[in-house]
């Protein structure tokens, strides 16, 4: 049975630019093909079943031939998958969609095009600059500033400039980072007037974001002078000289100004997708970006829950385990009715806020979020004929299986998931895209993220990058590797990570 392919626009910049239909298709996806300008935290909304596949594309840098790109989106939808092919922008804008989707359409493949917001109108709009303004500019002009030749190689792209310079109205140049001296020289050469307004917008529709303005005379030095990024794009004409980009009331500002905490940090974030998503969210909601490190598949137990009316109490160390739990109550039919009268205890807040999801309040929070603290206080409130079911992962802490067998409770410890490499993912992540990212701090959950991750790369990061941790754990884990200052979370959940990055950030 054939699957179906959506080739669809992420819109540029940040996630929440891309439209409510690309969103929900999105969401709908077995298998993703991202680009490089795609704001990765469009992926943290995925389940964790969906099959990412970076195949961005930067100049002069390898990367996954397009005729490679295209095979995979027809394997997988012949395989029967729903494919998402996302792009940033618009797919038809320069993104090569169109190649993507004369490809499908040989292969007799279902698919649809959804659009984009495209970089070329969108960033100048959001740093001030319409395209086009009445008497100011009744046309633009998109190009790209390189093109990959008949030969393969990438280049300036050839453009008769004095054409261009006729046409008049706003010219707008994407992919023009390492040609900006070139270009500016040959529309002089052309016979522009060298006090032709020019902007440079860098990073566009992003927190990074910056402008500079100027003519194209002096526009390239001031590039150079600015250390500006790519991605950027080149706005030509008299529209350059508006800057209509908007006000915020003092109530917005005020908002605003509480929401920063975690302004421009940058954050890799290990563990399982569950943790990654959730606390790449937090980050993101303060200013914050994140990378997703996150490898670990979160894999069920296949057992059948133990009968749960023969216990006093549950024990959940985990979100995970709780939200595996429930499945699997759910997929065996069981009656959440089932529960009544027995007490729950649960690690941490964090893992108490997922128990209410499913309305239910923990019997017992510990005072201190950590294996040693539930094990002390659970011990200090069970009754000598009471029974203890424990649901956690098969990688989890053994001190309250070990306190509870040598104490002589009867118990049942159940490890009802494991956490399992996804190795395709893996193979993404590297020390090199660490470093390219230029993390300010690099996060773990537990101590199984960190022999995981270690183990799959070494100690092989930039030293200035601090680690930071959920528990103590979680610390004597990293002590066995060398990896310089490391910083506990108070508290031992995302919040106390938050807290911890936030109070050391902010010292500048």
């Amino acid at each position: 049975m054939l699957g179906k392919v959506y080739l669809i626009g992420a819109g540029c910049g940040e996630a929440d630019l891309i439209t409510l239909k690309g969103l929900k298709k999105l969401l709908e996806a077995d298998v993703v093909l991202y680009d490089s300008l795609v704001d990765e935290n469009l992926l943290q909304n995925l389940s964790g079943g969906v099959e990412k596949i970076y195949v961005g594309k930067r100049y002069h840098q390898k990367s996954m031939p397009q005729e490679q790109i295209n095979e995979l989106i027809i394997q997988y939808a012949k395989a029967g998958k729903v494919v998402v092919r996302l792009k940033g922008g618009d797919p038809y804008v320069f993104g090569r969609g169109s190649e993507e989707a004369l490809a499908i359409e040989e292969e007799n493949i279902p698919y649809e095009v959804i659009p984009g917001i495209s970089s070329a109108i969108a960033v100048p709009e959001l740093a001030g600059i319409p395209v086009t303004h009445r008497q100011l500019s009744r046309n633009f002009t998109v190009l790209t500033g390189s093109s990959v030749g008949v030969d393969r190689s990438e280049d300036i792209t050839p453009i008769d400039y004095k054409a261009l310079i006729k046409l008049g109205g706003t010219i707008v140049f994407l992919m023009g980072y390492h040609h900006v001296l070139e270009i500016m020289e040959n529309f002089l050469d052309a016979g522009m007037d060298e006090k032709t307004p020019c902007a440079i917008i860098s990073k566009g529709c992003t927190r990074e974001q910056k402008v500079i303005r100027g003519n194209i005379k002096d526009i390239a030095m001031k590039a150079e002078q600015e250390h500006l990024e790519a991605p950027i794009i080149i706005v030509i004409g008299e529209c350059v000289n508006l800057d209509l980009k908007g006000k915020i009331s003092s109530v917005e500002k005020i908002k605003a100004s509480k929401n920063e905490g975690l302004n421009g940090v940058k954050v890799a974030v290990t563990g399982s997708d569950n943790f990654v998503r959730k606390l790449s969210n937090k980050i993101v909601a303060g200013g914050g970006k994140v990378l997703d490190c996150g490898f670990l598949d979160i894999i069920c137990n296949s057992e059948p829950l133990p009968d749960v009316r023969n216990f006093d109490w549950i024990v959940f160390t985990s979100q995970n385990g709780i939200e595996q739990f429930f499945l699997k109550m759910k997929k065996e039919s069981k009656d959440i009715r089932l529960l009544a009268g027995i007490k729950i205890a649960v690690i941490g807040s964090g893992t108490a806020e997922k128990l209410a999801e499913y309305g239910i309040y923990p019997d017992l929070i510990p005072s201190r979020f950590d294996s040693d603290t539930l094990t002390e206080e659970l011990l200090s409130k069970l009754q000598e004929d009471e029974k203890v079911l424990i649901c956690r992962a098969k990688e989890g802490s053994d001190l309250l299986v070990n306190k509870l067998e040598i104490d002589g409770y009867d118990y049942k410890d159940f490890q009802i998931y494991e956490l399992r490499e996804n190795i395709e993912k893996k193979s993404l992540i590297s020390a090199l895209k660490i470093d390219s990212f230029d993390v300010d701090y690099l996060v773990f959950g537990s101590a199984k993220g960190v022999t995981t991750f270690f183990d799959s790369f070494g100690k092989s990061f930039d030293e200035n990058i601090k680690v930071v941790c959920i528990g103590q754990k979680c610390a004597q884990a990293l002590n066995k590797y060398n990896v310089g200052e490391i910083f506990v979370a108070d508290k031992y959940d995302i919040d106390g990570i938050i807290d911890c990055i936030e109070k050391d950030y902010n010292k500048g």
